[in-house]
């Protein structure tokens, strides 16, 4: 059955698999709402450049954490779209259903919320194969697809966590449309191994075809319109969180309509002071790995100052250099100052 009569059919269906004790309009009286605005500025010397950019969301949550069923929608202003718009079931922990819009399975960065991530910005490896702005393929769509998902966990802890994690399912391949331009799926997975409330390891895949925009070609070949193109990612990653320090590690490994390409990145930040953090990430990006000199490497440096108690109003002020692996392409540095504002309420 096509994604696009999954989606109506799941909501139909929907208010029959409450509990019998949550009834539709208790579930509906009590949305949990929330808002978030980051505002940040990119300055390059070299280039005597100044980029300003906004990201501003509004995000209804309808049902508690425990409940079976949960749905959420967030709206991103500034680009009048609707970046997730999901249906969750989960009747047992074992077993669960995500549809709708959400985020890609196959990648760990990206799941972090730029305004929690510690750092301004992603790295280069989930920018060009995450689906992102640079994405290699022509697909900018913030790291998310519409399909259908399963989901669950098992080994639970007295602690309150799952030793194991899944998610696998089924995806347009297309960004935001619900309606896909091909009758190719994209297949998405996702592990999460948790040996500590704190560690975790992860492993994600993704593989599938896509309809390429016209003149982009990332392996530079021609094709007829009507050809499809190869789109294929692999990732691991190793995580720790604690409340004073975080080390992340993500390697990602992609091929693009036969263009295969390579990203890696680690970070760590440090809570050396209440309120004040201090996070630095290096990240290396192969575009092809046929050609050495396709290569670049940045390095960031982010001071972070929480204004508030909960983090949800501060600051940052990054510094980054990336180097080219081309000798003929000189480094550049940027700068970035950024502002966070959100807050959550539930009614």
């Amino acid at each position: 059955m096509r994604l696009k009569l999954i989606l109506p059919l799941f909501l139909i269906l929907s208010p029959g698999i409450l509990s019998a004790q949550q009834t539709v309009k208790e579930w509906f009286s009590h949305p949990a709402l929330s808002a978030a605005a980051m505002v940040s500025g990119r300055y390059i010397p070299q280039e005597e450049s100044f980029k300003a950019s906004t990201l501003a969301l509004l995000r209804a949550g309808f049902g508690n954490e425990k409940d079976q069923f949960k749905f959420t929608v967030i709206f991103d202003l500034p680009s009048t779209r609707f970046l997730t718009c999901e249906a969750i079931w989960q009747p047992l922990p074992q077993v669960g259903v995500r549809v709708g819009l959400q985020k890609m399975l196959f990648l760990t960065e990206t799941t972090f919320a730029p305004y929690m991530l510690g750092m301004v910005g992603y790295s280069q490896a989930a920018s060009y194969l995450g689906g992102y702005s640079n994405d290699l393929t022509g697909i900018s769509s913030r790291s998310r697809d519409v399909g259908i998902a399963l989901q669950g966990s098992f080994f639970p802890t007295d602690e309150g966590y799952s030793r194991l994690n899944y998610a696998i399912g089924i995806f347009n391949g297309n960004g935001y449309r619900f309606i896909d331009n091909n009758k190719a799926k994209d297949f998405q997975a996702r592990l999460m191994i948790q040996a500590t409330r704190g560690l975790r390891f992860s492993a994600g895949v993704m593989t599938g075809y896509y309809t390429p925009l016209e003149g982009h070609r990332p392996d530079g070949h021609h094709h007829g319109a009507e050809d499809l193109a190869c789109r294929h990612r692999v990732s691991v990653g190793v995580w720790y969180d604690s409340p004073k320090c975080f080390v992340r590690s993500e390697n990602i490994y992609g091929v693009s309509d036969g263009l295969r390409s390579d990203g890696v990145m680690a970070m760590a930040g440090w809570m050396f002071r209440p309120r004040l953090q201090l996070a630095a990430r290096v990240d290396h990006f192969q575009r092809d790995l046929s050609d050495p000199h396709s290569g670049s490497t940045k390095a960031d440096l982010c001071f972070t100052h929480h204004l508030t108690n909960d983090g949800s109003i501060y600051y940052s002020l990054q510094y980054g250099h990336t180097f080219y692996s081309d000798p003929n392409i000189k480094g550049i540095d940027s700068l970035i100052f950024c502002v966070n504002i959100s807050f959550m309420r539930r009614l």
